[in-house]
């Protein structure tokens, strides 16, 4: 089993709501999600399943929360992940909540995501690979889905996610400052232990070197030859 590590965006913040929300919520509120995702975007459904169906299961690793995606051309799921669910999915897609959400919209090139491993496939490489030509081929507007969700209250839901999105950037960018800050000494320590590593390599080699041109050539030969050989009597 792979090693989910966190990845430092701000959705970590928000894991001690994620873990206390009641679990029929989440349910409800998936099941809405994918409600709305497949009535807009039902062709997807249909070109990734022109093979097979097939589940996925979606790990953040900025987030306490599995998913598990059915892909199914009549009859989608996306809910929280269960246990046993190891069992019945065809591969995981591992990677921060922000690249994950770029992969849905097409805002990202997903061969350059997998190429830089910023997103890691366990399993059936050649599903995630139709799933993510489909969603190329859709132009898919989370934003826009959110608040048509909101129905009457979009005007609000509007501005509310204009809001939530300024303060995700400004957070995004303090954490990333945090982070320098605490990597940058790391990084300077392994430089400066790479370039010292590679001074005495160069010395052992300038030694080696030294060693073998002093070395008479019998001594040399004999080195060469067997380790356990006798050396001649005569």
């Amino acid at each position: 089993m792979s090693i989910k590590r966190p990845s430092f965006t701000p959705f970590l913040l928000i894991n001690p709501i994620v873990r206390n929300v009641p679990s029929f919520a989440l349910e409800r509120l998936c099941q809405h999600a994918m409600a709305t995702m497949y009535r807009r975007h039902k062709p997807v459904f249909e070109r990734v399943t022109e093979r097979e169906t097939f589940a996925l299961l979606v790990c953040p690793t900025d987030l306490d929360l599995n998913l598990f995606l059915a892909l199914d051309p009549e009859a989608p799921i996306l809910r929280p992940a269960h246990e046993g669910d190891n069992n019945i999915i065809a591969a995981r897609i591992i990677g921060p909540l922000p690249a994950l959400l770029e992969l849905l919209e097409g805002k990202s090139d997903g061969d350059a995501l997998f190429f830089s491993r910023a997103l890691r496939i366990e399993g059936r490489t050649d599903l995630v690979v139709a799933l993510r030509n489909a969603l190329d081929g859709e132009e898919i507007d989370l934003r826009s889905a959110v608040i048509e969700s909101f129905g009457a209250l979009g005007p609000a839901a509007r501005l509310a996610l204009r809001a939530a999105e300024a303060a995700y950037r400004q957070m995004q960018s303090d954490m990333d400052r945090v982070a320098d800050t605490l990597i940058s000494p790391i990084e300077k320590c392994v430089g400066g232990l790479d370039r010292r590593l590679g001074e005495h390599a160069e010395s052992i080699s300038g030694l080696q070197k030294s060693v073998k041109r002093r070395t008479p050539r019998t001594a040399q030969t004999a080195l060469a030859g067997d380790d356990f050989a006798l050396p001649d009597p005569s």
